[in-house]
């Protein structure tokens, strides 16, 4: 049980998007305040069509490539979601089928598992989470709590989470919304703690993530599951194509 959630959100769309973007964040140790740099993310986001496309990768401080994520979105509705985990040698795939959610993960050992389930209510992954933010910014900015499924790559299932504002604060000037996610069940949440974002209230974008994500940390000789925290920047200024 302790091990239901394995990843959560890292690679999130900047909510401002009209045209290709590239972005870049650093994962620190949660506990380091920023001086432990364990890992670096480069984000490209390009709108395809009706969808909107994105490729991320994590490197490592040797600049070698870890774990490669690629999502599509249409608006704020997710469309599929794609991982490699070359750390721990996984795969994973999501795709939405009609009112179908069609999960396949492939083990280190290359054995494939597949499932499927239903979609019920939000449909939620990396691929349309910000968009998703931006569609409800007013909602949660008065309080509201929205509740969705969040799918779940290497578990071959959505969960429930229930999203709210929890607070706003200021850094440098600037006015931040804090996000936080958190597990609907009294049983999972006793084991998986609460991931918490901060958005620009002024260009809507996420600034910083604390929690769960996609990368490992080697740990006792064997990978662990790592939390985090993700300090996003805008690295080139969307230009039309």
């Amino acid at each position: 049980m302790a091990n239901l959630l394995k990843v959560f959100i890292v690679i999130l769309f900047p909510l401002t998007l009209s045209a290709q973007q590239k972005v870049a964040a650093e994962l620190f140790d949660l506990k380091s305040d920023r001086k432990q740099k364990l890992y670096d993310l480069n984000l490209e986001i390009t709108p395809q069509g009706a969808e909107t496309r994105m490729h991320g990768e994590f490197r490592d401080t040797q600049g070698k490539v870890v774990v490669v994520e690629k999502g599509a979105a249409a608006g704020d509705k997710f469309v599929s979601y794609e991982i490699v985990r070359s750390q721990t040698g996984e795969k994973g795939r999501i795709t939405l089928e009609g009112d179908k959610i069609k999960f396949e993960y492939e083990g280190s050992d290359g054995k494939t598992k597949t499932s499927e389930e239903k979609s019920k209510g939000i449909l939620l992954s990396t691929a349309n989470f910000a968009p998703f933010v931006l569609s409800h910014w007013e909602e949660f900015q008065k309080g509201s709590s929205i509740s969705v499924r969040y799918a779940v790559w290497d578990r071959l299932e959505t969960v429930g989470f229930t999203l709210k504002k929890v607070g706003e604060t200021e850094v440098a000037g600037e006015k931040l919304m804090e996000l936080q996610m958190k597990p609907t069940s009294f049983v999972i949440a006793a084991l998986v703690d609460p991931v918490h974002f901060w958005y620009s209230d002024k260009d809507r974008t996420l600034r910083v993530l604390k929690g769960r994500v996609p990368v490992k940390q080697m740990k006792n000789g064997k990978w662990s599951d790592l939390d985090a925290e993700v300090v996003y920047t805008k690295v080139q200024t969307p230009v039309s194509k």
